[in-house]
């Protein structure tokens, strides 16, 4: 038995009639059914307005909670910058590792270590060999770079200083 093809090559949806004259899709109008009326909304103000605020037996103490986190960080993101991004500690290693102009005998590395507090290691002797080594810091531990000639910081986490690339703090103050 072949089932035949309802709508044939040249013909349109609005075509479509059954043998007896109905057709296959009837339209049906909001007026026939006026729990449908959003179906003919034509803007958003058509739409019934629902409030989501009003809970049933809660409270909304954590959508104001995270409007009122949300305003601070506007109002933060609002008030000037405090300069760029400050470089990681990673890029200043490289630089002072592989850039002539940075001598690697001349710098010491700040690190925090967990048991004693902030220590001091040559860069020359910082270890980038797999977590199995025992002398291996990771990088998030770094809190400065000193220079041993002039014994000043060129670079700091929580200052954001960073007298190698420009970047953090240090960014503004070479504009002024």
């Amino acid at each position: 038995m072949a089932r035949r093809n309802p709508l044939a090559a040249d013909q349109s949806f609005d075509d479509l009639s059954e043998p007896n004259g109905d057709e296959a899709f009837p339209r049906i109008s909001s007026t026939e059914t006026p729990e449908l009326d959003y179906l003919s909304a034509t803007s958003e103000s058509d739409f019934p307005q629902v409030s989501l605020s009003k809970r049933v037996g809660g409270s909304t103490s954590k959508s104001k909670a995270k409007r009122t986190r949300k305003e601070k960080q506007r109002t933060a993101s609002s008030q000037p910058s405090s300069g760029s991004p400050l470089r990681p500690a990673q890029d200043i290693m490289n630089r002072i590792r592989h850039d002539p102009n940075f001598p690697c005998s001349d710098y010491v590395v700040g690190y925090k270590d967990r048991h004693v507090g902030i220590m001091e290691k040559a860069v020359e002797n910082w270890s980038f060999d797999g977590v199995e080594e025992e002398e291996f810091i990771p990088l998030h531990r770094i809190e400065y770079f000193r220079r041993i000639s002039d014994d000043r910081v060129v670079w700091h986490r929580e200052k954001r200083i960073d007298e190698v690339f420009g970047s953090g703090k240090s960014a503004i103050s070479e504009g002024d």
